[in-house]
């Protein structure tokens, strides 16, 4: 894809690495890498992931134009056009802000009603939850929940692995969430590169 080798390189550059230590974290050969910089191969989703979590970076960012602005605003009318969009799986995540070098990843969890995340996810960094809209359960894999109601906020480390269930049957659950990338993987590059993915059963 245009550009992709070119943002890879200048995360590389920009941390002073040679493609020799990206090889050794990653698993990923020299000569691989030196291609993909140089936009000569393409490269799988689950290589793309290695490189995002090296990089600690989203792997939305690889396929967006990242903002460059030290102010980065976004306004209430994209939010709102996040939330509204059509969602054909039971949750949807959009990236709101895209930067290459952030430390914190503000995304758009929208859940359908009486619907979950349909896996539980684990992330080791702080995490912040508002509830935007909606009732929602947080609940973890040995079975601890907590409600969470509409400006309700949630904040956690390391919490056991947990999802999202939307406790309404009858309305959408929106939350912000607020973390330090990467959070999740895609399954799908085509939703990638619009800065929104659905998750699936395949997400991990």
């Amino acid at each position: 894809m245009p550009n992709l080798g070119t943002r890879i390189h200048e995360l590389r550059a920009n941390r002073n690495l040679t493609l020799e230590e990206v090889s050794a974290q990653t698993g990923l050969s020299v000569s691989f890498l030196s291609m993909l910089e140089r936009n000569k191969v393409s490269i799988s989703v689950d290589n793309l992931e290695k490189l995002a979590r090296f990089y600690n970076v989203h792997i939305v960012s690889f396929f967006n134009q990242p903002d460059e602005s030290p102010l980065l605003i976004t306004r209430r009318e994209q939010i709102l056009q996040a939330q509204n969009r059509e969602q054909p799986g039971p949750a949807a995540v959009t990236l709101l802000v895209n930067r290459q070098d952030a430390r914190m990843e503000p995304l758009l969890v929208v859940i359908a009603p009486d619907k979950e995340e349909p896996h539980f996810r684990q992330h080791e960094a702080d995490t912040l939850l508002y509830i935007l809209e909606g009732e929602a359960l947080l609940v973890s894999e040995n079975g601890d929940q907590a409600e969470l109601h509409q400006g309700d906020l949630a904040y956690y480390i390391n919490y056991p692995h947990r999802r999202l269930v939307n406790a309404s049957a009858e309305k959408h659950l929106v939350v912000i969430s607020l973390t330090a990338p990467p959070t999740s993987s895609l399954d799908d590059l085509l939703q990638a590169r619009q800065g929104m993915w659905v998750m699936s059963e395949k997400s991990k």
